[in-house]
C-alpha cells in the first residue's frame, strides 16, 4: 500500500519534472493527478474524475467572466487604444524631468490595465516607447527599465485577472478583490514615478530634457481618445460595487461595451476583429486548460493528505504575520518560473487551510499575493517581463534591462513591506463600499 502522503510528495516532483520537459502546464496537472489518483485509489476512479471534473468546472457560471474580461482587454489592444494612452502620457508628461520614462510608464499600466496582462502591456508598449526615449538619447537602462516595471502596474488596476482567478480559487469576492487593489495600483505608480525623479535627479544625464512645443490645449485633446476608455471602466466597475450587476455579468457589459465604442469610433477592422476573437479563444482555453488539469490535481492533493500535512507543519506558526510572511517567500521564487494563474492554481488550495484557520483576511492576502507574484517578473534570473522587453528590442542585451529594473524592485519590495504592515491601505475601500 503506498503511503498517500509519499504519493503526493511525489506527485509535486513529478509536476515539477514534466514542466521541466516543457509540457503544458494544463496537461501537466492533468497527467499527474490521473496518475496520482490511480495509485491512491485506482484507474476506474481516475477515469471518473477525469471524465466528470474538468467539465463541472468548465461550465461553472462565475467562469464565464473569464473570457469576457478578456475578450474586453483584446478589444482595446487591437484598437489602437495602446498608442493614445501613450500619446496622452507623453503629452503631460513629457516636459517634466524624466518625462519619457514617467509617460512610459503611466502608458505601460493603462494598457496592461486594459489588457489583463502584465507582459501583453510590457510587450505592446516596448515598441512605442522605447524608439521615443531612445530619439532622445535617455539611458537604456533606465528606458527598458521603465517599460518592463510599468507592465506590472496592470496587475493591481481592476479588472485585473489575477484577482479574477484569485477570488475563483479561495471563493472570495472579485469585486472587494478589485476595491481592494485601487490604493495599491495608485501607490505602486507614484512609487516608480518617484524612482524615475530620484534615479534622474543623481544621473541627471539618463534622461536629457525634451522640449516639446505642446499647449494645454494639445495636452486635453490628447484624452479625447481616452476617455471613453475610462467611462467603461466606472461602468463595470462602478455597476458591481453598487450591486446592479455581478462580476460575471459586468464582464458581459464591459466586453459588449468595449465592442459598440470601437465600432462607433471605427477603431476596429475585420482582420483585427477575427484577430481579436482567435486571440480570446486561445487565452481562454489555455487558462480553462490550466484549471481543468488542476482540478484533477487537487482531488489527488485532496486523497493524499498533504494539504492537511502542510496546513498542520504551518499551523504550529503561531503568528499569523509570520505565517503569511513564510508563504509570501515560497510564492515569490515560483513566481518566477510560473505565471500568476499556475502558481495561484498550484499553491492556493494547499495554503488556504492554514490561511483560513489563522484568521488571516484572504482579501489583504490577496492583495500581497498577486503584488509578490508580479514582482517575481521582474526578477532576476528569469524575470518573465525582462526577457519581453528583450524579444523586443533585440539589440538591447538582457543585463542592462536587469540593471535597469533593480530601483523599482527596490521601491516593489518597500511598497510590499508597507502593504503588510498597514493592511488598512488594502482594505478601507472594500469596508466603505460595504
Amino acid at each position: 500500500m503506498i503511503n498517500p502522503q509519499v504519493a503526493g510528495i511525489a506527485g509535486l516532483f513529478l509536476l515539477f519534472l514534466f514542466m521541466a520537459m516543457r509540457m503544458p502546464i494544463g496537461i501537466a496537472f492533468l497527467l499527474t493527478g490521473a496518475l496520482g489518483i490511480s495509485c491512491l485509489s485506482g484507474a476506474h476512479v481516475a477515469f471518473s474524475v477525469i471524465s466528470r471534473v474538468p467539465y463541472e468546472w468548465a461550465s461553472s457560471y462565475i467562469f464565464s467572466c473569464v473570457p469576457l474580461f478578456i475578450f474586453m482587454g483584446m478589444i482595446f489592444s487591437k484598437s489602437g487604444i495602446a498608442s493614445d494612452l501613450y500619446k496622452a502620457a507623453y503629452y503631460w508628461f513629457g516636459r517634466l524631468p524624466g518625462g519619457l520614462a514617467l509617460a512610459s510608464l503611466a502608458g505601460c499600466g493603462g494598457f496592461a490595465a486594459v489588457s489583463g496582462s502584465s507582459t501583453a502591456g510590457a510587450a505592446t508598449m516596448a515598441a512605442f516607447c522605447f524608439p521615443e526615449m531612445e530619439k532622445f538619447k535617455y539611458d537604456e537602462s533606465l528606458a527598458s527599465g521603465a517599460i518592463a516595471a510599468g507592465g506590472t502596474l496592470g496587475i493591481m488596476i481592476p479588472p485585473s485577472l489575477g484577482f479574477i482567478i484569485y477570488g475563483i480559487i479561495t471563493e472570495q469576492s472579485i469585486g472587494k478583490l478589485f476595491l481592494a487593489g485601487i490604493v495599491p495600483g495608485i501607490m505602486q505608480l507614484a512609487f516608480y514615478f518617484l524612482v524615475v525623479v530620484i534615479y534622474v535627479k543623481l544621473k541627471p544625464e539618463a534622461a536629457p530634457a525634451v522640449s516639446l512645443n505642446i499647449t494645454f490645449k494639445d495636452k486635453l485633446q490628447s484624452l479625447v481618445p481616452v476617455w471613453p476608455v475610462l467611462i467603461i471602466f466606472i461602468f463595470v466597475l462602478g455597476g458591481i460595487y453598487l450591486g446592479f450587476f455581478t462580476p460575471t455579468e459586468a464582464g458581459g457589459v464591459g466586453a459588449g461595451a468595449s465592442l459598440l465604442l470601437v465600432l462607433f469610433l471605427k477603431r476596429l477592422d475585420y482582420k483585427n476583429f477575427i484577430q481579436t476573437c482567435v486571440d480570446t479563444i486561445n487565452i481562454t482555453a489555455m487558462i480553462f486548460m490550466l484549471f481543468m488539469g488542476a482540478m484533477v490535481f487537487n482531488i489527488f492533493m485532496t486523497l493524499s493528505n498533504l494539504p492537511l500535512l502542510i496546513g498542520k507543519v504551518l499551523g504550529t506558526i503561531h503568528s499569523p504575520g509570520l505565517l503569511v510572511v513564510v508563504i509570501l517567500l515560497i510564492l515569490f521564487p515560483l513566481g518566477c518560473f510560473l505565471e500568476v494563474t499556475s502558481m495561484f492554481i498550484l499553491t492556493m488550495p494547499l495554503f488556504l487551510p492554514a490561511l483560513v484557520h489563522s484568521h488571516i483576511n484572504l482579501i489583504w492576502f490577496g492583495v500581497l499575493a498577486v503584488r509578490c507574484a508580479e514582482i517575481s517578473l521582474l526578477t532576476p534570473p528569469i524575470g518573465m517581463n525582462v526577457f519581453v522587453v528583450k524579444g523586443v528590442i533585440k539589440k538591447l542585451p538582457v543585463e542592462k534591462i536587469f540593471l535597469g529594473v533593480i530601483p523599482f524592485l527596490i521601491s516593489d519590495f518597500v511598497m510590499l513591506a508597507i502593504l503588510f504592515l498597514f493592511p488598512k491601505l488594502s482594505l478601507f475601500i472594500p469596508y466603505i463600499m460595504k
